[in-house]
């Protein structure tokens, strides 16, 4: 509440001097605080909204560890070479995508989180210019068998993609340009795939 204080202040001294204006006649003075009182209402408006959206992103994230980073510098060379401040916000985007995901494995009992950190480094990288898509309801199944190189997609829901084939991919993929512009089939469905959900 204090951080609000110093643009709530300012609008309640506001509110309350245009009464007090128009009682002593001042019209001319009562419509420019009035013009002025909606400009900051808006602008604080704006900023707390921006701020509220900031923290739910970063409470609905699943956050990364020195062992996820290390994973990622060893899988990718963009992820190696890209600036901290876009490993961050790369990094905030994979930790939505991850939580709003359901994942499996038709070929293991247990899921391996390295494999759901290559898929969503590769998902994100697709649309890397794109602003951010929730993909809640989705699963992603990974089937070690589809060697096809392509999505396999069931019902609608399950997006069935081989691992190892990403990780592949990002091992020799050096820049975010060359990603976007390989002709690797899985890069332009995985694409659409975000872009229409």
């Amino acid at each position: 509440m204090k951080r609000f204080l110093a643009l709530l202040i300012p609008i309640i001294i506001l509110l309350v001097s245009i009464p007090i204006l128009l009682n002593q006649g001042m019209i001319l003075p009562a419509k420019i605080v009035g013009v002025v009182l909606i400009l900051l209402t808006t602008i604080s408006l704006r900023i707390w909204l921006r701020r509220a959206i900031r923290e739910k992103l970063s409470l609905d994230s699943i956050k990364f560890n020195v062992n996820h980073r290390y994973y990622l510098d060893e899988v990718s060379p963009i992820y190696r070479y890209m600036p901290k401040g876009e490993k961050k916000v790369l990094e905030k985007r994979m930790g939505k995508l991850l939580a709003d995901l359901k994942f499996d494995d038709t070929t293991r009992e247990e899921l391996n989180a390295e494999e759901m950190l290559s898929y969503a480094l590769f998902q994100i990288l697709t649309v890397y210019k794109e602003p951010y898509r929730s993909l809640k309801g989705k699963m992603i199944v990974f089937d070690q068998t589809n060697n096809t190189g392509e999505l396999k997609i069931s019902e609608g829901k399950y997006v069935l993609l081989n691992p190892v084939l990403l990780e592949n991919l990002l091992k020799e993929i050096q820049t975010v340009e060359t990603f976007s512009t390989s002709n690797a089939p899985i890069i332009g469905q995985l694409r659409d795939l975000y872009l229409k959900s």
